[in-house]
């Protein structure tokens, strides 16, 4: 097989957790050839749900950094840091990401603590002392203060920027994110699957790749 077909099979056999003989690859021509197949190893398949659902994740997390976030897949490991796929807004980044993968508990960034504190702390005792000094009541001192805190968080949260202590790797992601279970993982899934590797390993966008296209002939595969 030519770099195109191994690097195919190998990224089908990652996703889904199976080993694929060369006899067998040979014989796998179209997407949804290659789907069907997959289907049925996983139906003869143990299920090692720890291990399955973490490998799904990861995988799906490398796909949207390579595909979305423009990132070298060789580069995206477990153990990769995250601060190196987040290049520009990484507030706006972040939350694609999180979408993305569907990690809808993702821990939020947070504000850097020389801007955070100057302003939730600084700023309301500013407040504070100047209404105290002025003679204010305390209960209107008292209330400012706290208007002013919330204000100045509500502000910090918009410029949280910095990633959580307990988020610093790929692998840290992992457990936060929504992998199909295996049992979910029907022909269709798995075929779109397919068809969306297909698209990122060659290049092809997703609706250009039919699922009876033959990968050499119709799609530009190295065979």
């Amino acid at each position: 097989m030519g770099l195109d077909s191994v690097e195919l099979v190998l990224a089908v056999e990652e996703e889904f957790g199976i080993t694929i003989d060369d006899a067998d690859a040979i014989s796998l021509t179209t997407p949804r050839i290659l789907a069907n197949y997959v289907a049925s190893r996983l139906g003869t398949l143990s299920i090692d749900n720890g291990r399955c659902l973490s490998q799904a994740a990861f995988y799906r997390i490398r796909s949207v950094l390579v595909s979305q976030f423009g990132a070298m897949r060789q580069d995206v490991r477990p153990a990769s840091p995250i601060d190196h796929f987040l290049k520009d807004n990484r507030r706006r980044q972040w939350q694609e990401l999180a979408s993305s993968v569907e990690a809808t508990q993702l821990p939020q960034l947070q504000c850097r603590k020389s801007i955070y504190y100057p302003l939730t702390l600084g700023v309301p005792l500013l407040v504070l002392a100047l209404l105290l000094r002025g003679n204010f009541p305390i209960g209107m001192a008292l209330g400012a203060f706290v208007a002013f805190w919330f204000a100045t968080n509500i502000v910090t949260d918009k410029m949280a920027d910095v990633l959580p202590s307990s988020m610093r790797t790929i692998g840290d992601l992992v457990p936060y994110v929504r992998a199909p279970r295996r049992e979910e993982w029907s022909r269709d899934y798995v075929l779109q699957r397919v068809i969306q590797i297909t698209a990122l390993q060659l290049g092809i966008p997703v609706e250009k790749i039919h699922p009876d296209h033959h990968f050499v002939k119709d799609l530009g595969l190295d065979s």
